[in-house]
């Protein structure tokens, strides 16, 4: 059996559709399913696939843009394929048909519920809040962080980092946003931190040009800006807290219980962390083009300032999460392929 995997990964579109995408793959290949990566993706993703172990078909535009029949055809033809996986917030309910009519099992991604609709076998929202959402009859549904899409790598670190102390006093600060940093938040917020917190050992990801880096240097020693990864578990392990995008990340900080707080890049994201924070799995910082840096200050130094509250969202991430939902989601996707 192969899975086709149709989702995109520019620094403009963002990352987290093929980290997730990645994750579920991996997950797939342990019960003998290959997948191969379609999308726009710039070279850094074209990298992280090819480390990961699969094929990718550069496409020269984002999902929907040509069409499912000419998008797919040739992808089709050349690696074949039994199922199609597709992960974008650009798929409409049109799109969805005509995926759905290339006689293919197609599974949808989801986040938000936006469609009036879902021709689709089967729908996948990891979401906290995807059990309330009221989805139409039809597709098997597999909602809720027990259907989590994390990587491999994650997987193997869990242990250790849910055995981690996490409720003393505040050493090790990552700064991690995401795959792509558009509004350039991590700056923001390094240079936000600066006026108190320099005593932390920081450690920002995604982010090292030459004023990061003199930001850095700024900090405890020992502090420092990296690059892009194309594995964080060793990151999240190390840290003591974490600040974040509000996109997967905060789940993948949830999942490792690494206490975190989340500032939004756009309105879904600050909707979906506000549920988030109201499960105690996430410190919500707002919407980043909505908080002045005043603001966002006051609300660090209470996140920062608070070994408790860390320490209560510690323990409730480590019983919300399954140790391995990744291999859920692919047991619930092969048995609705199976219907």
């Amino acid at each position: 059996m192969k899975a086709v995997f149709r989702c995109d990964a520019t620094p403009h579109i963002g990352f987290g559709h093929l980290s997730r995408g990645l994750a579920l793959a991996e997950a797939l290949k342990a019960k003998s399913v290959a997948s191969v990566f379609a999308g726009q993706y710039d070279e850094s993703a074209q990298a992280k696939i090819g480390e990961a172990g699969f094929a990718s078909v550069p496409l020269d535009a984002p999902v929907n843009t040509h069409g499912a029949a000419r998008e797919f055809t040739p992808v089709l033809e050349r690696h074949g394929g039994d199922c199609i996986i597709l992960d974008s917030y650009r798929a409409d309910e049109d799109y969805l048909a005509d995926c759905h009519a290339l006689d293919r099992v197609l599974i949808v991604i989801d986040d938000f519920r936006a469609l009036r609709s879902y021709p689709c076998d089967a729908v996948l929202n990891f979401t906290w809040e995807a059990p309330d959402l009221d989805y139409p009859d039809g597709p098997a549904l597999l909602l809720g962080p027990h259907y989590l899409l994390v990587r491999q790598r994650l997987i193997k670190q869990r242990a250790l980092s849910v055995a981690r102390e996490r409720s003393g006093p505040l050493r090790h600060l990552l700064v991690l946003i995401g795959g792509a940093d558009p509004k350039g938040l991590a700056l923001r917020l390094v240079r936000v931190l600066l006026a108190k917190h320099s005593a932390l050992r920081l450690r920002v990801i995604g982010e090292d040009s030459a004023e990061m880096q003199a930001l850095a240097a700024q900090f405890a020693p020992g502090s420092d800006a990296l690059p892009r990864q194309s594995d964080i578990s060793d990151h999240l392990l190390w840290a003591d807290a974490a600040i974040t995008g509000g996109g997967l990340i905060k789940y993948e900080c949830a999942y490792m219980s690494v206490p975190a707080s989340a500032i939004a890049q756009n309105e879904g994201q600050d909707d979906e962390t506000r549920v988030f924070s109201g499960a105690g799995l996430v410190f919500d910082l707002g919407l980043a083009n909505r908080v002045s840096d005043a603001d966002l200050a006051a609300a660090l130094d209470r996140f920062l300032d608070d070994a408790a509250l860390r320490g209560c969202m510690a323990a409730r991430m480590r019983e919300s999460f399954v140790p391995n939902p990744s291999a859920n989601a692919a047991h619930a996707i092969l048995e609705a392929i199976e219907r």
